[in-house]
């Protein structure tokens, strides 16, 4: 990785206090961030007391314990590109789950993963969905592998360095692009979940008017139950459909990129 002109030794502390809250599951307590970021109690003390001021970190009913809050959250949507995304994708997906009885997810990339940043709830009674913010490697979802597969050559460039500096194998990288010129000929992604058995991940690119590669991936993880109305066969091209109706409302044209 380049090495940064500038330090801020602050910031990057800040940073990796939220990074490492947003990494695990549970409340932290200060020493327990300490701990996880490899610094004393005292370096983080200062800094959690600033981000908690600023209202991106609360106590829970552990006063000792911290979490994010949803400042974060709150922060990204006021973005205008992030704001037309959910603004353009959400009447498709509600519309698509109604469809297709099934929940309907909306990712977009952060480094070497995907983050759920919308989603459906299954009309059935039946169906899988994960919480907004999940986050799983790019290598281990569908989303990931259609961001992966319609994204820009030198971000996709990025997004495998920072896979490598996670850890990542290099033979699971070469999998991933081997993979990803099968996705760009069918335009979606359908594979088994990686995450849960007898589910189906079915995604799609979304694209705008300003990106070059795609900005966000529609993602079904389809579940066969007997009220589906439609087939696993017939799914991928309405997952496909549907995030060509999105793109277009976010005011992309193929031609335009020609």
């Amino acid at each position: 990785m380049t090495e940064a002109p500038y330090k801020a030794p602050a910031l990057e502390k800040g940073l990796d206090i939220l990074e490492c809250l947003a990494g695990l599951r549970t409340p932290q307590s200060i020493s327990d961030i300490a701990r996880s970021l490899g610094r004393s109690r005292s370096e983080i003390y200062r800094m959690v007391v600033v981000l908690e001021m600023r209202g991106y970190v609360e106590r829970t009913d552990d006063p000792e314990k911290l979490q994010l809050s949803n400042r974060l959250f709150e922060v990204g949507m006021r973005s205008p590109p992030k704001m037309d995304l959910h603004e353009a994708a959400l009447p498709e997906m509600s519309a698509l789950a109604s469809r297709m009885m099934q929940s309907i997810q909306l990712a977009v990339v952060s480094s070497d993963q995907i983050v759920v940043i919308a989603r459906t709830e299954s009309p059935d009674d039946v169906g899988f969905s994960v919480r907004l913010g999940h986050r799983r490697s790019i290598m281990k979802s569908a989303s990931g592998l259609v961001l992966f597969s319609f994204a820009t050559p030198a971000y996709r460039a990025k997004m495998l360095e920072d896979l490598a500096e996670s850890g990542a194998q290099p033979s699971d990288m070469e999998y991933l692009q081997a993979s990803a010129h099968q996705v760009q000929e069918t335009g979606y992604a359908c594979m088994p979940s990686r995450m849960v058995d007898g589910v189906t991940d079915i995604g799609a690119p979304i694209f705008d008017s300003t990106s070059h590669g795609a900005v966000a991936s529609l993602t079904v993880p389809f579940v066969v139950t007997r009220r589906a109305k439609v087939s696993l066969q017939e799914a991928p091209g309405l997952v496909a459909e549907a995030a060509q109706r999105i793109s277009a409302t976010l005011g992309y044209s193929p031609v335009s990129t020609s």
